[in-house]
């Protein structure tokens, strides 16, 4: 069986928590949580190798912070995008920034979505379910 699931690209340890936590309710595939964008490309090059596991295949969606350190977001999008093995992986950015240009860059770089994150907890969790919905029940998603 193989292992796709989602991975989660998100510094704030909490947030990526309840990310993990609510999807886990809903899929029953790999939920990997990864700090920043360095660690991310890192993870999927592992993937692509095969060294992690020979079942672990690249993930079906992806959600994305955009303020990181080593590597911000928008960073992460531009290589990850460049590469033909990923670029068509859907990119959902999970940000508190609600600023134009920010929301602007993020699709020109190739973001398929740029979603809010609410400050309040059960704002935040009644979010990704509404994101697991649309990507998961909703929108086709590229053949593995």
């Amino acid at each position: 069986m193989t292992k796709r699931g989602v991975l989660v690209i998100e510094d704030n340890i909490t947030d990526g928590l309840v990310i993990r936590r609510t999807l886990s309710k809903y899929i029953d595939e790999e939920i990997n949580v990864v700090r920043d964008g360095t660690e991310a490309l890192s993870f999927l090059a592992k993937v692509l190798k095969g060294s992690l596991d020979s079942e672990m295949m690249l993930p079906r969606l992806i959600t994305l912070d955009l303020n990181m350190p080593k590597m911000n977001g928008f960073e992460f999008i531009e290589r990850f995008k460049k590469n033909d093995q990923t670029k068509d992986i859907p990119i959902i950015v999970l940000t508190s920034s609600q600023l134009p240009d920010e929301i602007k860059r993020a699709y020109s770089l190739g973001a398929n979505s740029y979603v809010v994150k609410p400050t309040d907890h059960e704002k935040f969790e009644q979010t990704i379910e509404v994101i697991y919905g649309y990507w998961f029940d909703f929108s086709k998603l590229p053949p593995e």
